[in-house]
């Protein structure tokens, strides 16, 4: 693949110019623009890993931008009927992630939280129309872990160092179970 293959730079435009563009709706649902700036900065700083992830997803980085553009341009439609839709959605799955979270002082292996992992990961293939069990599809989650506002938003509703401990406890289980008996 050509270096143009990887570049995100028409994705990485549209997102200045939502910026520029749809301020209060940033604010809304990012909370800042410091947010939504961490996350640009992100995409900017992981350009080729999140264009390997585009590919994978996407089956090329231009399909994804013009998802993505389509995405911004009907943003605040977009999360609020995701937000009308999902409450429940939503309420089940913050709470299994507070049950995974609920002692990050617990080894990720035994039983009783790959159990709670296996419920989520079963869940997110319920309740998505992704193909939650490609592989490629749970890395870019658990990757998804390491991005600082993701991680600000986890340690802030689950407590200090839960992203980390997301990651490790879904590591370990697809290390350790075979995705076509789950």
């Amino acid at each position: 693949m050509s270096f143009k293959e990887f570049d995100l730079s028409d994705y990485i435009n549209a997102l200045e110019n939502f910026k520029s563009n749809k301020a209060e709706e940033i604010i809304k649902h990012w909370g800042s623009i410091d947010n939504f700036n961490m996350f640009i900065q992100k995409v900017k700083e992981d350009e080729s890993e999140v264009a390997k992830l585009a590919i994978k997803q996407f089956g090329s980085v231009k399909q994804y931008t013009e998802t993505m553009k389509y995405n911004l341009e009907h943003f605040s439609e977009i999360m609020e009927n995701e937000q009308i839709n999902n409450q429940d959605l939503i309420q089940k799955s913050d709470a299994l992630y507070s049950r995974l979270t609920s002692d990050r002082n617990k080894d990720v292996a035994p039983e009783e939280i790959q159990a709670i992992v296996k419920e989520i990961v079963l869940f997110t293939q319920e309740t998505t129309s992704c193909s939650s069990m490609n592989p490629s599809f749970w890395n870019m989650i658990v990757e998804s872990y390491s991005n600082d506002l993701v991680k600000a938003v986890n340690d802030k509703k689950y407590g200090a160092g839960a992203s980390e401990y997301i990651a490790k406890a879904f590591q370990y289980y697809f290390q350790n179970n075979n995705l076509e008996n789950n």
